[in-house]
């Protein structure tokens, strides 16, 4: 790869937009479900995509209910989508996709989160 190819990859992949959001893993035998925020959701799908095919375990809260049901008992929900804005910082992003959140997990009864 010659060097100003890598160069223009580069600037391309930080002017691509950066969508994150709010998702809920669910575990389809008990309905209780884990709902977080990432500021990269189509990589954290990518990575949930991966524990599932490998039967990993795509987050400490769910270990013992995969080692239960297996990671195949899971499936996995953007609820929610924000892109940031040219103008906002990382941190005014992740503030902002922490009150998106919070406005979600008002939605879920507790006891059916982890």
């Amino acid at each position: 790869m010659n060097p100003q190819n890598k160069k223009d990859l580069i600037a391309a992949y930080k002017q691509r937009a950066q969508i994150g959001g709010i998702y809920a893993v669910t575990n389809t035998q008990t309905g209780k479900s884990l709902v977080l925020a990432s500021a990269d959701i189509l990589g954290i799908r990518k990575r949930y995509e991966f524990a599932e095919a490998t039967g990993g375990c795509f987050h400490p809260k769910l270990q013992q209910d995969v080692n239960q049901f297996g990671s195949s008992a899971f499936s996995f929900t953007v609820l929610e989508e924000l892109e940031k804005k040219s103008t906002q910082t990382d941190r005014e992003f992740a503030n902002d996709l922490e009150v998106l959140l919070s406005m979600w997990l008002e939605k879920y009864d507790r006891k059916k989160t982890y």
